[in-house]
């Protein structure tokens, strides 16, 4: 499939570029000749990873992803320029602890950082997503679609950009933008720092454990998530939007199921799996 894909003379924007999967899509998306514009606080990571990539007209945004007068001046200075697709990585998983031991200024740090954060990027995009017919992808696993205990944040928020996305899609829809989120399973990236930090007493012993076994394996492999996010962004995926999927699990490079993701109107997104989905139904009939 990526042997077809070519993003020659196209830009995209990726907030969380210095490291982890965001790095990993800066990559992937440079090998297939597009210019990157890298977003992140840390200017020196970023600047590096930037100087790195093959190819030319890569250009790196250093700010805070939830700073608003941040994007606004980036927006404002030209440095953003005209973008063609948009991958927001940027993620922050602390606080980790039941609540009672977070303060809420902490919960609203990762929500500010992982929700206002996408949509500011989405925001300051917008104009230059419409005028090239681009594509959005966000990131929206750990918490998106079961609960995720002691990791409150971190979990609401991931169910906030699933929903975000769906949103998105339904609105911008008609004016051409497509906007799909990804679960890109347990990448082990230092975003997990936060729970090796907290210890087994507050993130829980089992998940602990596990989350060390996953970091000693490698987890899920970020290339994954970047192809997927590369797909989505590429035309290939032209008529699939609203939609959150899966990189390790979902078989999205399948034809028939990409058919089933442009066509079924429920699969690949957040609804509940009763018998009750809050619809309207059609009124009695009062003729007698």
């Amino acid at each position: 499939m990526f042997e077809h894909l070519d993003f020659t003379g196209r830009r995209v924007l990726i907030t969380g570029a210095s490291r982890g999967i965001g790095a990993e899509v800066a990559r992937l998306l440079a090998e297939l000749g597009a210019a990157v514009v890298g977003v992140a606080r840390d200017r020196a990571t970023l600047e590096q990873l930037v100087a790195g990539l093959p190819g030319a007209g890569h250009h790196p945004v250093a700010l805070d992803v939830g700073d608003s007068e941040g994007w606004r001046a980036a927006a404002d200075s030209g440095a953003l320029g005209e973008i063609d697709g948009l991958v927001t990585a940027a993620a922050a998983l602390a606080p980790v602890g039941p609540i009672g031991f977070y303060s809420p200024e902490d919960f609203w740090a990762t929500m500010r950082v992982n929700v206002l954060g996408t949509l500011l990027a989405v925001y300051h995009c917008l104009d230059s997503l419409e005028a090239a017919g681009g594509a959005v992808v966000m990131f929206a696993g750990g918490g998106a679609t079961a609960p995720q205990r002691r990791y409150d944040a971190y979990a609401t928020s991931k169910a906030a950009v699933a929903r975000l996305s769906e949103n998105l899609a339904l609105e911008l829809a008609e004016r051409g933008v497509r906007v799909n989120a990804v679960s890109p399973g347990f990448v082990a990236t230092g975003i997990h720092a936060a729970t090796l930090h907290a210890g087994p007493g507050l993130a829980g012993e089992d998940y602990f454990a596990a989350t060390e076994r996953r970091l000693d394996s490698g987890g899920a492999p970020a290339r994954r998530a970047a192809e997927l996010s590369a797909f989505l962004l590429g035309d290939a995926a032209q008529g699939i939007t609203g939609r959150l999927i899966s990189a390790p699990w979902d078989p999205w490079e399948e034809p028939a199921f990409q058919l089933r993701l442009r066509e079924e109107h429920h699969l690949a997104t957040i609804r509940r799996i009763d018998d009750q989905f809050f619809v309207p139904r059609d009124p009695p009939d009062s003729t007698g």
